[in-house]
């Protein structure tokens, strides 16, 4: 049995247009039920190392070093450090990395040409639905070709978990559609409180430094930022899933449009 541990980083809703927010990106890891035990310890001994036994690792917390955190004191080579520490854990384990980014410009200019520039108000795809849909696909194209059956275990997300729940119920049931049927999820994807798992706080970790490496194309940085945000990607660049499929090809995003989005008006998802 493995384990797909899926968090979200640069979510801002319907907020299509902020600048310094310009991917939205799900992503995680796959790990085999065998040696779960041994990465969550892994986590707990680099949390005491650190002090922050009783905190959660949120990502976004310690590079801005939140006030009311442990994280505030901390000074930037502390932070580079204990975040190439927690990587360095998929590399020793061989946990495989998966992720789906969405540009939201082209996310946004893309349905508005489709369905007009106020498509946010009556379609139900998001960048979130669009990047659980594709994180289905991934996952299961990897339990396909391990031979193996798995479960999808994401940070709980109150606006589009029941969308989200509701796509993968009839992704997993419709084997009609073989190109898109997802065979080897089980039973549905669980959400759960981040700051309760280990392994969703290193999906946090992957799902923010895999963003900021996918920036780098589309923002402007200095050479230690761009540096810095290079060096931690490189952790697991190795160890990225790569599945069978094409992305542009792919007929989810069709599916999506005729099966969820188009229903928007006449019968809400949810």
């Amino acid at each position: 049995m493995k384990l797909i541990y899926i968090d979200d980083s640069g979510n801002t809703g319907k907020k299509l247009d902020d600048n310094l927010q310009p991917l939205f990106l799900l992503g995680g890891f796959i790990i085999d039920e065998d040696i779960w035990k041994k990465v969550d310890k892994e986590i707990d001994n680099i949390k005491i190392k650190y002090a922050i036994k009783d905190f959660e690792i949120h990502s976004i917390e310690i590079m801005n070093g939140k006030k009311g955190t442990p994280y505030k004191d901390w000074n930037y080579s502390k932070k580079l450090q204990f975040f190439e520490d927690v990587l360095s854990l998929i590399n020793k384990y061989d946990l495989k990395v998966i992720y789906f980014s969405v540009k939201k410009i082209n996310f946004k200019s893309y349905f508005q040409s489709k369905y007009g520039k106020d498509f946010e108000q009556q379609f139900n795809i998001s960048p979130y639905l669009l990047a659980f849909s594709y994180i289905l696909q991934i996952s299961d194209s990897f339990l396909v070709a391990n031979s193996s059956n798995g479960m999808l275990i994401l940070d709980e997300q109150d606006e589009w978990k029941k969308p989200a729940n509701k796509t993968f119920n009839i992704l997993t049931t419709l084997a009609d559609e073989p190109e898109v049927h997802v065979e080897k999820l089980l039973d549905r994807s669980f959400f759960v409180d981040s700051s309760e798992s280990n392994m969703i706080q290193l999906a946090d970790m992957i799902a923010y430094t895999t963003k900021r490496y996918l920036e780098l194309d589309i923002r402007e940085f200095n050479e230690n930022k761009k540096a810095e945000r290079k060096k931690l990607y490189n952790f697991y660049k190795e160890n990225i899933y790569t599945p069978s499929f094409n992305y542009e090809s792919h007929p989810i995003m069709k599916w999506l449009e005729d099966n969820i989005g188009n229903q928007a008006k006449d019968k809400p998802i949810g």
